[in-house]
C-alpha cells in the first residue's frame, strides 16, 4: 500500500462531508431512553428502539402490538389527562409507571410524517418543584434584564444556566461573521480549565447541525460513550422512508461529534440555542466530565431561559445599534447642514470639511477623490498615489455601493503594502457625473486569536483514507492575524448609504436651483429686451403718428387753397385715409402692448375723428355697436382704412353729402375672426350701380390682402356692407364682456 504524506492526505479529505452527513435520519437513538413509532389511529407500534429488556422488561413485545399493551394506557388517554394535543411540536404527556416493571418514565410525543413519535425517558428519582424552578427562572430573568451591556448579560446567563443545570462548565458561544465562533462568556467550577475567548473554526459545527439547532433549540447528550440503539425496522412501514428524527430528544448524535467531545475531554453535554431574528446567534454550551442527565423539567427551564436570553441579546444589540445610529445621524446632519448653507458645489464643501467626515463614521482617515484625483485627505491613510490607484480599481472590481471590507488586502492585493494604515475601507460614490468618491479608512488591528487547537487542521486522518475523524488536539493554539481592521457595522454602512443619498438629493436641489437662477436671469434679460423693444416700437409709432398728423395738416392746407371743388374733395379723401392710419398708430402708442389693439376702442376714436372732420351734425347719426375684439397690428391698419372707406362711401352715395343715420356693428365670429357691418338708410344701391372708383377698388384690394370677404346687402332702406376677416389665435385672448356697447 502506497504511503501517504500528511499534507496530501488532508487535501484528499472532503471537508464538505460534515455538511452532507444526514444527522436528521441517524436510524438510532441514545440508549438511555426508548423510542416508539406509532400508527396514530390504531396506536400500533410500527418501529422501536432502545433497551426494552433492560429498561422495561418487555423486550419480548412484538412489533404490531398497541401502545396500551406496554404502557397500560393509550396515547389519547395520556393526552387528555395532560390537557394537550399531540402535534408536530414535542409535548409532555406526564410520567407513567409501567405495569410489571414498576419503572417510571417521562413520556414526550409529537407527530412527524404521518406517524406519532413516542419518547420514554427514565423519570428522575427526585424532581425540583415547579415553584422552585419558576423562582429560579424569574431570578435569572431579572438579573439578565438588569445587566448593563451585552457582555455582562451573557456572563449572567452563564452563571444562571450553571446554577440550574449543575454542569461543570457553561459557556455562551457566539458565532462570528465568517462562521467561526468564540467563547464570549463563561462560568465554571473550580479547577475546570477556562475556555473564555477561545476561538473555534466553522467546521466544528457544520451547516446542517446549525439548521437543526434553530429547529430544535435544546440538545442533550447524557453520556458521549454510549453505543447507539438502532431503530427496528430501519425503514418506517408507514412511509417507506428512513424516520426523520429532527425533533427527537433521544436522537443519536453524529459519530464525528461524539468523537469530538471525547477528544475534548467531555462526557456529558447540553446545548441551548440562541436564535435572533430566525438566525443562530450562538449557543449556551454545557460541559461535564462525567455522565450527567438533564431531566425534562430542567431542559424545559433551560429552553425558556434560552428564549429570554435571545430576547435580551436582541434588545441589547438593537439598543446599541440605535444609539450608534443616532450618534452618527447627528454627525451626518451637521455635515449636511454645512453643505446646505454653502453657496458652492457639494464636492468643494466636502473637500474643505474632510475632517468632519471622520465624525460621520468612526475611522482613522478620510479621502475625497474627484475624477480620479485626490482633492482632500486627513488622518491615517495611504498616500495620494495609492488612493488614486485604489479609486481607479473600485469600479472595475464590480464593487457594491457602499463598498465595505475590513480585509482590503485580500480583495485588492496592492493594499498589502499599506495594510498598517488601511486594512479597512468604506467607500461610496456621491456623484457619478463628477466622479466624486468618499473613502473612509481603518488601520490594521493586529489580533492574537486563541484557538482551541489548530483551526487550519479541523480534522485528523482516519484509519481509512478519505474518512473524516475530528481533530484530537484542543491545545491552546495562538494565531496572530494581520491585514484586518475593526469591522464596519451594518449601522455604519447604512449611515454611509443615507449620507450618500442625502448628498445626491442636495446636489440635485443645488442643480435645480442653479438652473432656476439661470432661467430667471435669462427671463429677466428677455423681459428687459422686450421692454426696450416695446419702448422703441412705441416711440416709432409715436413718430409715425406725428408724421401722419403733419402730412394730414399739410393736405388740409392744400385742400383749402384748391379752387376746384373736385381737387379739394380728393384732398379731403386723402386726409380721411391718413387720419384712419394715424388713429391706429395713436392707439398703439398709448396701449400697453404693441402686437395688437382693441378694435372696439379704436372705432370710438374713429367716430370722434370723423365727427370732427364732417361736422358736429353727424354725432347723433353715427352709432357704433361693439363687443371687445383684439386685432393684430398688421391687420388693424388695413381694417381701419377699409372701415373709413365704407363710411365715406355711405356719406357720399347714400346721402350725397347730407347728414343721415349710419350704424356700425363690430363683433367676433365663432371661428375667431372679426365681423364689421356698415349700414345706412339712404337711397341704396343696386349691385350694378355700386361705385367702381378708386375707393371701391381700394376697399376690395385691402380686404383681399387680409383674407377677408365683403358683401353688399339690401338694408331696406339703404345698403348694408358686411366685412368678415379671419384673425390669428392672438385675438382669442382678448377679454369679452358678452354685452354690446352702444356709442353714439
Amino acid at each position: 500500500m502506497r504511503r501517504l504524506q500528511w499534507g496530501s492526505l488532508v487535501n484528499s479529505l472532503d471537508l464538505a462531508n460534515c455538511d452532507r452527513e444526514p444527522i436528521h435520519i441517524p436510524g438510532a437513538i441514545q440508549p438511555h431512553g426508548i423510542l416508539l413509532v406509532v400508527e396514530p389511529t390504531t396506536e400500533a407500534i410500527l418501529q422501536m428502539a432502545g433497551d426494552l429488556d433492560g429498561l422495561v422488561g418487555r423486550g419480548q413485545l412484538a412489533r404490531g402490538r398497541s401502545v396500551g399493551d406496554m404502557l397500560g394506557i393509550s396515547i389519547d388517554a395520556l393526552a387528555r389527562s395532560a390537557g394537550v394535543d399531540v402535534r408536530s411540536e414535542p409535548v409532555y404527556l406526564g410520567s407513567v409507571k409501567l405495569p410489571g416493571s414498576g419503572s417510571e418514565f417521562d413520556v414526550i410525543a409529537h407527530r412527524s410524517d404521518g406517524v406519532v413519535l413516542l419518547e420514554l425517558e427514565p423519570a428522575p428519582t427526585s424532581r425540583p418543584s415547579a415553584a422552585h424552578l419558576l423562582a429560579s427562572i424569574r431570578a435569572i430573568a431579572t438579573s439578565l434584564e438588569a445587566a448593563p451591556d451585552l457582555l455582562r448579560t451573557c456572563q449572567t446567563a452563564a452563571r444562571g444556566f450553571r446554577r440550574i443545570t449543575g454542569f461543570e462548565r457553561v459557556m455562551v458561544y457566539r458565532f462570528l461573521e465568517d462562521g467561526s465562533g468564540t467563547v464570549f462568556a463563561e462560568d465554571k467550577a473550580a479547577g475546570t480549565p477556562s475556555l473564555l475567548n477561545h476561538h473555534y473554526p466553522a467546521s466544528d459545527i457544520p451547516r446542517q447541525a446549525r439548521e437543526l439547532y434553530v429547529r430544535s433549540p435544546i440538545r442533550a447528550i447524557p453520556d458521549a460513550d454510549y453505543a447507539p440503539a438502532p431503530l427496528t425496522p430501519e425503514i418506517c412501514p408507514a412511509t417507506g422512508r428512513p424516520l426523520d428524527m429532527s425533533d427527537c430528544s433521544l436522537r443519536s448524535v453524529s459519530p464525528i461529534h461524539l468523537q469530538y467531545l471525547k477528544n475534548f475531554g467531555v462526557t456529558a453535554s447540553m446545548s441551548v440555542s440562541i436564535v435572533r431574528g430566525g438566525d443562530l446567534w450562538g449557543l449556551v454550551s454545557c460541559h461535564h466530565t462525567t455522565p450527567k442527565a438533564a431531566s425534562y423539567e430542567i431542559r424545559e427551564a433551560c429552553k425558556h431561559l434560552g428564549q429570554i436570553l435571545s430576547q435580551q441579546i436582541a434588545a441589547r444589540e438593537d439598543a446599541e445599534a440605535h444609539a450608534q445610529g443616532r450618534r452618527m445621524a447627528e454627525r451626518r446632519d451637521e455635515v449636511l447642514l454645512l453643505l446646505t448653507r454653502a453657496n458652492r458645489s457639494a464636492e468643494d464643501v466636502l473637500a474643505e470639511h474632510a475632517a468632519e467626515l471622520r465624525d460621520i463614521v468612526p475611522c482613522d482617515g478620510v479621502a475625497v477623490c474627484r475624477r480620479g484625483r485626490i482633492v482632500a485627505g486627513v488622518g491615517c491613510r495611504p498616500s495620494n498615489a495609492e488612493i488614486e490607484r485604489l479609486a481607479e480599481w473600485l469600479p472595475r472590481g464590480g464593487s457594491p455601493d457602499p463598498y465595505a471590507t475590513n480585509h482590503l488586502s485580500e480583495q485588492y492585493a496592492p493594499a498589502a503594502d499599506y495594510r498598517a494604515r488601511a486594512s479597512g475601507l468604506l467607500a461610496t460614490v456621491i456623484s457619478h457625473e463628477e466622479q466624486v468618491l468618499l473613502l473612509w479608512f481603518r488601520a490594521e488591528q493586529v489580533e492574537v486569536i486563541n484557538w482551541a487547537g489548530n483551526p487550519h487542521k479541523p480534522v485528523e486522518p482516519g484509519v481509512i483514507p478519505g474518512v473524516l475523524t475530528p481533530r484530537a488536539s484542543f491545545e491552546l493554539w495562538r494565531e496572530t492575524v494581520h491585514g484586518r481592521s475593526h469591522p464596519w457595522t451594518p449601522e455604519e454602512i447604512d449611515t454611509t448609504r443615507r449620507f450618500r443619498d442625502a448628498v445626491f438629493r442636495l446636489r440635485q436641489q443645488q442643480r435645480l436651483e442653479d438652473l432656476n437662477r439661470r432661467l430667471r436671469e435669462t427671463l429677466s434679460d428677455k423681459d428687459h429686451l422686450i421692454t426696450q423693444k416695446d419702448l422703441l416700437m412705441r416711440e416709432v409709432h409715436h413718430r409715425v403718428q406725428n408724421s401722419l398728423q403733419l402730412v394730414n395738416s399739410m393736405l388740409g392746407l392744400q385742400e383749402r387753397e384748391m379752387a376746384d371743388p373736385l381737387l379739394a374733395a380728393g384732398f379731403a379723401e386723402a386726409r380721411r385715409r391718413i387720419f384712419a392710419v394715424s388713429a391706429v398708430h395713436r392707439r398703439l402708442w398709448r396701449s400697453d402692448q404693441i402686437q395688437s389693439i382693441g378694435f372696439d376702442t379704436y372705432m370710438r376714436e374713429l367716430h370722434d375723428g370723423l365727427v370732427q372732420e364732417w361736422g358736429s351734425g353727424w354725432r347723433e347719426h353715427i352709432k357704433i355697436w361693439t363687443t371687445p375684439v383684439l386685432v393684430p397690428t398688421e391687420k388693424a391698419v388695413i381694417l381701419a382704412l377699409v372701415v373709413t372707406e365704407l363710411l365715406t362711401n355711405a356719406v357720399k352715395h347714400a346721402y350725397e353729402g347730407a347728414v343721415g343715420p349710419i350704424d356700425i356693428t363690430v363683433g367676433g365670429t365663432p371661428n375667431g375672426g372679426i365681423k364689421i357691418a356698415v349700414a345706412d338708410q339712404g337711397k341704396g344701391m343696386k349691385r350694378e350701380e355700386r361705385p367702381g372708383g378708386f375707393g371701391s377698388r381700394l376697399t376690395r384690394l385691402l380686404t383681399g390682402q387680409i383674407g377677408g370677404k365683403i358683401n353688399f346687402e339690401d338694408n331696406r332702406p339703404g345698403t348694408r356692407v358686411v366685412l368678415s376677416v379671419p384673425l390669428s389665435a392672438l385675438c382669442n385672448d382678448y377679454p369679452a364682456s358678452g354685452v354690446d356697447n352702444q356709442d353714439g
